[in-house]
């Protein structure tokens, strides 16, 4: 689609100015969040490595990583082009993701959630990283994972994009993408030291708690910030938003209550998450009471997931795998089901929409994104992991007395 600098509204303009203030405050949500999370002598070192993520990213994608992640003008299905290294072209010229919003800002927009990405990732490698191969890793991780599965999905030429997937705000790129790294991170790296035979409670609920807080308030920004204003969609995925966490939330909490016989903030906390992770590819392609069943499904999948991993041994530390990869896995496959083409027609999308309008055939497109998502993000990331053990300097586990002490 051809973009014009007369057709940027000043209105759209702010709005996504504000979006990206709100996606920003995530990465220190996140980092709070992962903290709560861990054994204290490990808390500090997460938030530090979410803001290296923002940091190093924001590097590699004004170097180049925007312009492989979201080029329109490369031709090839899989992979951008270095027209817009050093973001040379990428001023007032719109890109046709946003028609009416400055190139620029919609690139910083865009940088932050792919800042957010690998924060979430390592995660599953939390209380047994090394800082400089992390911050390697993110740097190489973003421009071979992520940047990939981003253009497959949003650029206009990505062949996902033209088989037609449905993924809003990032389903495949961000959630799938971020939790089968973490699969990943469990098979290189192993277990953490004491896994099975110590029982490990989050060290402080209040950072848990505060870096909720955060994520559900930035959460608005990164599913809300690219929809129309003047349609309403941005309303509609402020809506499904903040019912799908409050359905995810809920429904986590009565789980957690028949088994512990307690109510508890972090349940409550984990199972929101889990419920925004759903929402976000679908969030302004569905009616809103199409957030309350994706909330509640993702709250009990979430949730039996974590007491999956842990019957099979497998040390996902802040549940990565078990909330992001899971929950991004339902919510691409059920916005197969719910996409409503009358919503999306609210901002002139020409979309036959999901099962829900008879469509049956866009829930094996879904399936095919979420295949190549997954796969792609696990398996380049094991043999980014397994090669960087090969080189001393940045091999990641630290070593024993470092991670018992």
């Amino acid at each position: 689609m051809a973009t014009s600098v007369n057709d940027i509204d000043m209105g759209a303009t702010v709005w996504m100015i504000a979006s990206t203030a709100l996606v920003f405050l995530m990465i220190p949500g996140l980092g709070y969040f992962y903290g709560g999370m861990v054994r204290s002598k490990n808390a500090l070192s997460l938030v530090f490595l979410c803001f290296m993520a923002l940091a190093v990213v924001t590097l590699q994608w004004v170097i180049f990583g925007y312009s492989l992640a979201l080029s329109e003008t490369a031709t090839n299905p899989f992979i951008g082009n270095f027209k817009h290294w050093l973001f040379l072209d990428v001023e007032y010229t719109p890109h046709p993701n946003a028609p009416k919003v400055p190139g620029v800002v919609y690139a910083l927009y865009q940088c932050m959630f792919a800042a957010l990405t690998p924060g979430l990732a390592i995660g599953g490698a939390a209380e047994r990283i090394r800082v400089l191969p992390t911050i390697f890793y993110i740097f190489v991780w973003t421009t071979l994972v992520y940047d990939p599965i981003a253009y497959w999905v949003w650029a206009p030429n990505g062949w996902l994009f033209k088989m037609g997937v449905l993924d809003f705000a990032g389903g495949c790129a961000v959630e799938t993408a971020s939790g089968f790294a973490a699969l990943a991170f469990y098979f290189v790296l192993g277990k953490r030291k004491g896994f099975g035979e110590e029982k490990w409670e989050p060290h402080n609920y209040l950072n848990i708690i505060l870096g909720c807080s955060f994520l559900y308030f930035g959460w608005f920004g990164f599913n809300a910030g690219a929809a129309s204003l003047e349609s309403g969609r941005a309303g509609i995925a402020f809506m499904t938003t903040s019912l799908a966490a409050a359905a995810g939330g809920m429904t986590w909490v009565g789980l957690a209550y028949r088994v512990e016989h307690k109510f508890s903030s972090f349940h409550f906390c984990s199972g929101a998450v889990a419920g925004m992770v759903c929402v976000t590819p679908a969030a302004s392609y569905v009616s809103t009471w199409a957030s309350l069943p994706m909330g509640i499904i993702a709250g009990v999948c979430c949730y039996y997931m974590i007491e999956a991993n842990l019957r099979l041994g497998i040390d996902d530390c802040i549940d990565v795998l078990a909330v992001h990869g899971i929950g991004g896995i339902l919510g691409v496959f059920l916005t197969g089901v719910f996409a409503d083409k009358k919503v999306m027609a609210l901002d002139g999308i020409e979309s036959a929409g999901g099962l829900i309008n008879g469509n049956g055939r866009q829930l094996y497109v879904q399936l095919a994104a979420l295949a190549a998502s997954a796969a792609w993000s696990f398996v380049i990331s094991y043999i980014l992991l397994k090669a960087m053990n090969y080189i001393p300097i940045f091999r990641l586990r630290v070593d024993p007395d470092a991670e018992e002490h």
